[in-house]
C-alpha cells in the first residue's frame, strides 16, 4: 500500500514535467505560423526591383548564404533584425529592399515586417525564397 501512495504522489509532481513540453510546442508552432501583412513579391518583380537598385536582404543563418545567396544581398539574420535593424543598414531606409529566407515563408515575411516597422516602408519579401529564385533559373552566388 506504500507503493501505491508513492506512485501517485510521483504522478502528480511529474505531471507538470510532461506537460511544460506539450505547452513549449503548441508556443513554438503557433509562432511559426504567424502572419505577417506585409508586401510579397515575386521573382520577376523582384528582379525588376534588384534591377533598379533595391537593396537585397538575406535572413537566413550565414551556412545557408555561404551555400549560396542571391549576388549582391547582404546577410542580417532574422535573429540580428529582431534585436534591432543594423546602424549599417540604415542608409538604405528610403530605398525599395528585397527580403528573403529559404523558402519565402519561414522568416522572411517576419523580418520584412521588422524592417516595415523600423521605418523600411519599401521592404518587401521575396514570395519564394531563395528556393524559388533558384528555381527560376535567376543567378546566384556563393561564398561570402
Amino acid at each position: 500500500m506504500g507503493n501505491v501512495a508513492f506512485n501517485k504522489f510521483n504522478a502528480r509532481r511529474l505531471l507538470p514535467l510532461a506537460v511544460f513540453p506539450v505547452i513549449a510546442l503548441i508556443v513554438m508552432y503557433q509562432a511559426s505560423t504567424r502572419s505577417y501583412d506585409v508586401a510579397n513579391v515575386g521573382v520577376d518583380e523582384a528582379r525588376v526591383l534588384i534591377d533598379h537598385g533595391a537593396a537585397v536582404v538575406d535572413v537566413r543563418e550565414s551556412d545557408a548564404f555561404n551555400t549560396r545567396h542571391i549576388p549582391g544581398a547582404i546577410l542580417i539574420p532574422l535573429e540580428v533584425l529582431r534585436a534591432g535593424v543594423p546602424a549599417s543598414f540604415s542608409a538604405a531606409k528610403d530605398q525599395p529592399v528585397v527580403v528573403y529566407c529559404g523558402d519565402g515563408v519561414t522568416s522572411g515575411p517576419e523580418a520584412t515586417h521588422l524592417l516595415n516597422t523600423a521605418g523600411y516602408t519599401k521592404a518587401v519579401n521575396l514570395e519564394p525564397g531563395m528556393a524559388g529564385w533558384a528555381t527560376a533559373g535567376r543567378p546566384v552566388a556563393s561564398g561570402r
